[in-house]
């Protein structure tokens, strides 16, 4: 048994090493996504901020058109972007909160971390791709389950000897021994990432199954009162927020009358709230009547709270470091499993 669970563990990592390094790199640099994406861009000037309304203009009239979505400057980016759809997928313009000047005009995909993002997200291979990544969570899971039976049963090796890199260690026994105590230290993150990244990849699946036992969304009733007559965004914003005290503006596609004639206004809890699913609230741009309000139900909010966990946006910074230490980690136990297998080969004789 303990031989064809060390095989089992090998061959897993033989096979999909590869893909592990990858998943392990492209997930450790989009713990800082937007960081790494701003990196080059310049400061906003002031930490004030215009009207949103002001922003969106600002957006408009460098592209002569209006954005399709914008979003305010928050904790994740000190920049409002507005994105406008375009034939390679979209562009994101990036605003000084405090001006409304353009910083930058990013198409998707003229990032390094859009590339990351899109093979971490579906190995650049749209819907399949998605479907295989997830998938792929299986077998890891399954190497770090066999990985820890093999450690809880390593025979005679010293108990410092698979929890600590050991001095004066040669050759295999020193793979082996970082490959172990590695192994130790990075199994409850690479756990935790791993589980939470299933609900992630498989969000309908996920609805299905919690569907039954989480609480439906909380019924909400519009106020019959008519509007205050037409409102541009922040007006809406002051509508949605006085229906839903205790929310702000995560983003907003803006209003286009005749064909679309209120404002979606996504919303969430204030910052420092629990991770929670998002609330949509439409305002009749003409007439600044509150026409409709979709809350998150108990899956919304399970889901938002399992992205925020694998993207480590739960507990602080401390949560971030422990995630990317578990994407790097990963990336070395697929190095030094490789080369434990090299070294343990066969060599041809002369």
């Amino acid at each position: 048994m303990q031989l064809t669970a060390r095989r089992l563990h090998r061959w897993l990592g033989l096979v999909l090493g590869a893909w592990f390094l990858v998943v392990g790199l492209t997930g450790a640099t989009l713990i800082y996504w937007h960081g790494l994406e701003e990196a080059a861009m310049p400061r906003p000037a002031a930490p004030s901020s215009l009207p949103l309304q002001a922003l969106l203009d600002a957006a408009g009239r460098h592209r002569d058109e209006m954005p399709w979505r914008i979003f305010p400057a928050d904790e994740l980016s000190d920049h409002a972007r507005a994105i406008f759809p375009s034939t390679a997928g979209r562009v994101t313009l990036y605003l000084d909160p405090s001006t409304g000047a353009v910083q930058s005009s990013l198409p998707w995909r003229g990032s390094v971390v859009h590339w990351f993002y899109d093979m971490h997200a579906h190995a650049l291979a749209g819907r399949t791709g998605k479907l295989l990544v997830g998938l792929s969570a299986f077998p890891l899971l399954l190497g770090i389950v066999l990985g820890l039976r093999l450690w809880l049963r390593r025979g005679a090796v010293p108990v410092a000897e698979t929890v600590w890199p050991q001095r004066g260690l040669r050759g295999r026994r020193r793979l082996s021994n970082l490959h172990r105590a590695l192994g130790f230290w990075a199994l409850l993150p690479l756990l935790l990432a791993t589980l939470s990244a299933m609900p992630v990849s498989f969000p309908d699946t996920t609805r299905r199954v919690l569907e039954p036992i989480l609480p439906p969304a909380p019924a909400f009733r519009v106020p019959q009162v008519k509007g205050t007559g037409p409102v541009d965004l922040d007006g809406a914003v002051a509508v949605a927020r006085a229906a839903l005290p205790g929310w702000r503006l995560a983003w907003a596609e803006p209003a286009d009358p005749p064909e679309e004639p209120d404002w979606l206004l996504v919303m969430l809890p204030e910052h420092g709230a629990w991770p929670s699913g998002r609330a949509a609230a439409y305002v009749n741009a003409r007439t600044g009547r509150l026409e409709e309000v979709n809350l998150p139900d108990g899956v919304d909010h399970a889901r938002a709270w399992f992205r925020a966990f694998h993207e480590g946006r739960v507990f602080g910074q401390a949560h971030r470091l422990v995630m990317l230490a578990s994407g790097l980690a990963m990336v070395a136990l697929a190095v030094l499993g490789v080369l434990l297998w090299r070294r343990g080969r066969p060599v041809a004789a002369a």
